[in-house]
């Protein structure tokens, strides 16, 4: 495996998603959505008075965020930011990841509880938002919902179940009553796991079904078949944590990977410790 870096001057990065021949990522910790041009320099695309996290794009191709501490899914466009739902009243505490169907349907994950003050562990849905602005909940339960990802029919939503080390999936996600997730597949314990487990954070699809999922605890990036069995292990250093995957690129054959070496929230925003890496794979993206 040989692996680049396309940029190391960033906080958090999260997100990514390539979209219109562009990488886009969220550096949480700046509360920036970064744009990366095919030559490779980065463009501030929108600054936010909050962390954000999840990115996608609405049917008419305005661009969408989650907001994590305000709990808010806003519509970035030339006129500014307008608010689209606010989620506040059903996510206590932070918004995460988000995947966006073509008609502009949002799915969004989230804690549920707070794990930095202790709290117990507790399982939630995932919230829907309509490009109307009505929410409702689907798909649960799942315990810390992470990555998220719609298969490229929209018939299958898959989401990186944080806490049991698993992907899972929930089929017919657009339907008035989706189905309850499911198990897709596990990601393996890695030996330099930090904590004797897996956690995938970011994921992203290919061309065959397969799934790609970070895993910052593990120090590594794993792919799950169609059939949820582990096809490849991609090792990281012990001191950088994958935190997303997106495959991108003229054949879509990139894949990218944001690095943190410090992925705490809380952290002060003095020195850069976040980059994108990059490889190629040979099953291209959707």
């Amino acid at each position: 495996m040989h692996v680049q870096t396309l940029d190391d001057g960033l906080f958090l990065p999260e997100s990514p998603r390539w979209h219109d021949g562009s990488l886009w990522i969220s550096d949480i910790l700046q509360r920036t959505v970064y744009r990366y041009g095919a030559d490779g320099r980065k463009n501030a695309v929108a600054v936010f008075d909050d962390d954000q996290s999840g990115l996608g794009w609405t049917a008419s191709g305005e661009l969408l965020a989650a907001t994590m501490r305000h709990r808010k899914l806003v519509r970035v466009d030339d006129k500014g930011f307008s608010e689209v739902a606010d989620l506040s009243s059903i996510e206590p505490v932070m918004l995460n990841d988000m995947a966006v169907a073509a008609d502009g349907t949002a799915f969004i994950t989230s804690f549920g509880f707070n794990p930095w003050s202790g709290e117990e562990l507790r399982t939630v849905e995932i919230i829907r938002v309509r490009p109307g602005g009505a929410v409702d909940l689907i798909g649960g339960p799942i315990c810390l919902p992470n990555g998220i990802a719609l298969s490229p029919d929209e018939r299958v939503l898959f989401v990186a179940e944080c806490v049991a080390g698993r992907i899972v999936a929930i089929d017919d996600p657009l339907a008035d009553v989706p189905a309850t997730a499911r198990e897709f597949g596990r990601i393996p314990v890695s030996e330099t796991s930090d904590f004797g487990l897996a956690a995938p954070d970011g994921i992203c699809l290919d061309s065959e079904g397969g799934v790609w999922a970070a895993d910052p605890t593990g120090h590594q990036v794993v792919r799950l078949d169609r059939e949820g069995a582990v096809s490849d292990v991609l090792p990281w250093a012990p001191d950088a944590q994958p935190l997303a995957v997106a495959l991108g690129g003229d054949a879509r054959t990139t894949l990218f990977i944001t690095v943190s070496g410090n992925p705490d929230l809380f952290a002060p925003r003095i020195k850069p410790r976040g980059r994108i890496d990059y490889t190629e794979v040979t099953i291209p993206g959707i």
